[in-house]
Formats: C-alpha cells, sequence, structure tokens
C-alpha cells in the first residue's frame, strides 16, 4: 500500500506473543470466531520477529520500521559502555521516529495504549499510554500518559490501563490458580478502558482517533506460565494440573478474541484492522543452559572461587528476595524511586562473579539477550584480550559454542554469528560481539539461566518435578519463538488469504502508507500489499530475511 493510496483510518491490535500454534486449532474448533473470520475474509501470513525475538527490540522495530541495529534496543538493559554494568533502558534509548509520532506530525489523531518502551510517552495529539519499561513495571497513572487530564478521565470510568495485581514469579499451583483468572480479567479490564478511551476522543472536541494501537500482553504472560499445561506433550507437562489451568491459555485467547471485535466495531468497520504479534511463543525444554559455565570449560572465562560473600551470590539473593517478598505494588514502587540501585544489583548479579583478568569471553546469562562479549582490551574496564586478537577469539568462542552438544548429541547452541553479520546501522556496537541463538530439546526451546556456584556444577541443568512450573533460576515454562502473527482486515486486504513473507519492519511503512503519511528516510521495511512485489522489492526482502537468517 503506497504512501498516496487514499488515507484510512489504522486499527492496531497488538497480542504479544501470540502465535498461529495457538489460533489455528482453537479457530479451527469454532473458539475464536472473530480471529478466523479475518483470516477468512482478509489476509494473514506468520511475522518474522527481531533478533533475539524479544518486547523491547520486537516492538521498537515495529514502531519505527527499523531493525534493532538501527533503533537501538536489544533488550529492556543495555550494558554500559567500558564497564561490567548495565542500565535499564527505554523509549529515550531509541532511534528513529515512532509511527505515533510521525502520525501525530501529519495531522492524524492517535491513541496508543500498552505499547512496550514507550516511557516516557511522547506527546502526541491524542492519548499515548506507555506500557511497561522494565519487568516490575505492572501498573499505570497519568504519569505515564502523554495527556494525564485524558487519562484520569478515562480511568474514573473505566479503571486503571494496567494495576500491579500479579506477581509474576510462579509460586506453585494455588499461585496458578489464581493466575488463571487474573489473566482473563486483565484482558476485559483493558479492553473496558480501551472502549472508554475511543469514546471519550470519540465525542470529544479533537475527533477520534485515525490511528489506534492497543496492546494485549496477556497473551504473552498465560504462554509463559501455561504453556506447559496447555501441551500435554510438553517435557513439562503436569498431567494431574486443573481443568482451570490446562484451559488457561485458550481461555486467554477467547477473551482477546471477542475483545478484538469489540474494539473494531467500535472503531469502524470501515477502517483497516492490523492485528500483530511481536513474536511467537512455544513450550520450554526441561533443560536449562548456563552459558558461562560452558565458556569456563572452555577455557574462555574464570569465575572467582565460589564462597558465603560471592558478590553475585548476594546480588541474586537480595534481588531474589525482594521480587519474592514484596507485594508487587511495593516491588514496582521501589524500583521507580530506585532505578540505579537496582541496576546496579542486577549488574553485581550478573557480573559479580567473574573474574576478569582470566576471562575472553562473558555472557550476561540473561534469557532476553542470549549474547556472548568479548573481554575486549581498550573497550572493558578490565581487558584481557588483545584488539589484534579479537578476531580469533571470536572464532574461538563461536566454535566452543558450536561444539555444545545435548546428551543425546543435539546442538544446545543452533547459531552463532558476529553481530554485523546480523545487524547494521549506528547502533551495533551496543549489541553483544556474539549472537547466539539457541537450540531446540526434542523440539522445545532451552532456556538460559544463571551459572549456579555450587561446586561441580554441570552447564546443563535438567530440573526437578517441582522446578518445571519455572521461575528465577528455572526458566519459564513458555518460551518466545521467532515467529508471530499477522492478520489485516478492511480496505485493500479482502479476501486475500496467505499473504507473502513478512517482518514486523513492514508494519511502520505498510500503517503509514495506510494513513496516507509519508516517510522522509529508508525504512528497514517494505509496505505489504496484496500485490505481487516488484522486482527491487522482491529483492530487498530477501536480501532483508536472509541476513535475519529466516532464508538460507
Amino acid at each position: 500500500m503506497s504512501s498516496e493510496a487514499r488515507p484510512r483510518r489504522v486499527l492496531v491490535l497488538g497480542l504479544d506473543g501470540a502465535t498461529f500454534q495457538v489460533i489455528r486449532p482453537l479457530a479451527e474448533a469454532g473458539r475464536l470466531p472473530v480471529l478466523a473470520s479475518w483470516m477468512r475474509d482478509g489476509a494473514w501470513a506468520p511475522l518474522a520477529s527481531t533478533v533475539p525475538p524479544m518486547t523491547f527490540p520486537a516492538w521498537s522495530t515495529f514502531l519505527t520500521g527499523l531493525e534493532p541495529g538501527r533503533h537501538g534496543l536489544f533488550d529492556f538493559t543495555q550494558k554500559v559502555p567500558g564497564a561490567y554494568r548495565i542500565r535499564f533502558a527505554n523509549a529515550r534509548d531509541r532511534r528513529g521516529a515512532s509511527i505515533l509520532g510521525r502520525a501525530s506530525a501529519a495531522g492524524r489523531r492517535v491513541l496508543s495504549l500498552g505499547m512496550p518502551a514507550t516511557f516516557p510517552p511522547e506527546r502526541v495529539d491524542g492519548l499515548l499510554v506507555a506500557g511497561f519499561d522494565a519487568p516490575v513495571s505492572r501498573s499505570s497513572d497519568a504519569s505515564r500518559a502523554s495527556d494525564p487530564g485524558l487519562y484520569d478521565a478515562i480511568a474514573r470510568r473505566a479503571g486503571a490501563w494496567m494495576t500491579p495485581d500479579l506477581d509474576e514469579g510462579a509460586r506453585g499451583e494455588a499461585w496458578h490458580e489464581r493466575a488463571a483468572q487474573v489473566l482473563a480479567e486483565r484482558v476485559e479490564r483493558k479492553k473496558r478502558f480501551a472502549l472508554e478511551a475511543l469514546h471519550r476522543m470519540n465525542e470529544g472536541p479533537g475527533g477520534g482517533p485515525d490511528l489506534a494501537c492497543v496492546v494485549f500482553a496477556e497473551s504473552d504472560s498465560v504462554a509463559h506460565h501455561f504453556w506447559r499445561d496447555h501441551d500435554p506433550a510438553s517435557p513439562r507437562h503436569e498431567p494431574g494440573a486443573s481443568p482451570l489451568r490446562r484451559g488457561a491459555l485458550a481461555a486467554v485467547y477467547e477473551r482477546l478474541d471477542a475483545a478484538c471485535g469489540e474494539l473494531r466495531e467500535a472503531f469502524g468497520e470501515d477502517a483497516l484492522c492490523v492485528v500483530v504479534s511481536d513474536h511467537g511463543s512455544g513450550g520450554a525444554a526441561r533443560r536449562v543452559v548456563h552459558p558461562n559455565l560452558h565458556l569456563a570449560r572452555s577455557g574462555l572465562l574464570r569465575r572467582r572461587p565460589a564462597g558465603r560473600l560471592a558478590r553475585d551470590g548476594l546480588a541474586r539473593a537480595a534481588r531474589d528476595l525482594a521480587l519474592r517478598s514484596l507485594p508487587p505494588r511495593a516491588a514496582e514502587a521501589l524500583f521507580r524511586r530506585a532505578r540505579r540501585a537496582a541496576a546496579g544489583v542486577e549488574s553485581a548479579a550478573r557480573f559479580g562473579g567473574i573474574d576478569w583478568a582470566g576471562t575472553a569471553a562473558f555472557c550476561e546469562e540473561a534469557n532476553t539477550q542470549p549474547g556472548v562479549w568479548i573481554n575486549l582490551r581498550g573497550r572493558e574496564a578490565e581487558g584481557s584480550v588483545a584488539p589484534a586478537d579479537y578476531e580469533r577469539v571470536r572464532d574461538e568462542v563461536s566454535a566452543a559454542l558450536c561444539d555444545w552438544k545435548l546428551p543425546g548429541g543435539d546442538p544446545v547452541v543452533a547459531r552463532v554469528r558476529r553481530r554485523e553479520e546480523v545487524y547494521a546501522g549506528p547502533c551495533v556496537e551496543r549489541a553483544p560481539d556474539l549472537v547466539v541463538e539457541l537450540g531446540l530439546d526434542a523440539g522445545y526451546g532451552l532456556s538460559i539461566v544463571p551459572s549456579p556456584r555450587a561446586r561441580g556444577a554441570e552447564p546443563l541443568t535438567t530440573l526437578a518435578d517441582y522446578e518445571l512450573a519455572g521461575g528465577r533460576g528455572r526458566g519459564m515454562n513458555g518460551v518466545h519463538t521467532p515467529v508471530g502473527v499477522l492478520l489485516a482486515s478492511g480496505p485493500g486486504f479482502e479476501r486475500v488469504g496467505r499473504l507473502g513473507d513478512a517482518r514486523l519492519a513492514d508494519l511502520a511503512p505498510t500503517i503509514l502508507g495506510a494513513l496516507g503519511v509519508a516517510w522522509d528516510e529508508r525504512l528497514d521495511g517494505v509496505a505489504l500489499s496484496p500485490a505481487h512485489y516488484s522486482e527491487e522489492e522482491e529483492g530487498r526482502v530477501a536480501a532483508r530475511l536472509r541476513a535475519l537468517g529466516y532464508l538460507e
């Protein structure tokens, strides 16, 4: 769809982590009538996510049409240059104009609710309510909105957009029984807020939004916590789980399906409606992996002697105690007031156990950023690898990771690439030196968790039965996968069926084109259209997919 086409209003419904692996069977069973009808009467496609397929980089690519190497967000956190520390990232770290800002600047009214990585909120003509900007942020108030007065007016009728009603550190069956109900109720509350926001704007002096983006995180949360109950083949499956737990994932998708229908009706059936997920979801393996232990076994990392006062152990204990013992609202308030201190604790947990003088390479051991840094002299505070040895050490690390095998012989690491092979742009140096993609264990995703400090600990851990639900040090029982979903219903996409290859970066030019808003810089994506790509466009799509590893 070109920017010269007749302008349309656009409704974007973000279903974080949604996957056709769930949508298809539920739709075929008649349980998702709205999404099923949009697939039948509109267009759909698997949607390639970013590398890694994680919330902050993925939604930032959706917003900007730029891949992470150009917009600069690779994770919730960013390693501080020249230091063994991390800081928590937010929208200030993102480069590139967002579709929200572009639309507003072009005279279009905007409503955006719950988009991750949009705090602090940018000013738009309309209303932007930021999504979460860190894993502990689970509530919203007027301070997280571009128009505090409008937010308060909506919240007085519909309640807050987000409330800290659930501590998402898994705590056994009683926790899951409650979580199954809370996640479904969250969908209803957010739907009410969105409907009230549409009503207020439609009735207000500025008129209704031309672009509305409503993001539901519940499809992601329910997959993380209930995939093993949904999937009887999962190696973490518990046969005795209650019907409530077994049906939790499907119940949330059913609520989302109904919410999509109501929001489309309220926004206007004549508008273009786009359903998008930032990545997919799938099941987790029973094994978890500890990259730094493997690097140590390979002679590439040296750990400090384990002891009662080990800095990383103390930091992890303090962090986990706070998250475990504090109510969600208190944990979030503490993080907000002491963001830098929280980053310091997290830094100590990630890096405090490493002896830098004997370390050539290290991993942050965060599942959201499975990369490896070279301890490069002149760049890192205590770098041990001379610049002349940089490429040789990268090769050694890559070989060591590729040689890492599961007991049955399958690879722990599916692929290792230099960062410049994956990313391009001014922000490439924010990424780890080596980009790691984990393999599968009997079809289920491996998870990175911090290396244990116990003497004799192995780089691979098989979880005990009581650990299979997931939580800190165990991984979640549902993991992210690199392919999400795209559905388009409305003008220009009638009765199309399966679209060609699509990537998250394609959504920005597609939406801007539908709105009739031009953009003045080259984006990484191309506007999606039911028509065939031109030869030039097809070449660009294929080249980008090949660079990202989706084509050989």
